[in-house]
């Protein structure tokens, strides 16, 4: 995901953040189910990604609480619809 850095705080605010990241992340998560594998747990990725995010960011510690709450939303709504479509009646 390519990340303005500029506009992050924005992003976060208005939830377009979220939206792209989770969009990605669903992709994704397609991808590693399809080749076998099981999705990752939703906190410990967002963690993960919060933390590279967080190496490019200049915010504030209740903005940087809040990029993982978007993150970690992302990445639960991702595995939730990808865990659904592979449950769903053909």
């Amino acid at each position: 995901m390519n990340i303005d850095y500029s506009t992050l705080e924005s992003d976060i605010i208005d939830g377009s953040f979220r939206i792209r990241l989770q969009e990605e992340l669903t992709v994704g998560f397609r991808q590693i189910q399809q080749s076998g594998e099981r999705l990752p747990l939703a906190s410990h990725y967002a963690a993960q990604i919060a933390e590279i995010v967080n190496r490019g960011a200049a915010l504030s510690e209740t903005m940087k609480y809040e990029l993982y709450q978007e993150i970690l939303d992302a990445v639960e709504a991702a595995r939730a619809t990808v865990l659904a479509d592979d449950v769903a009646p053909s």
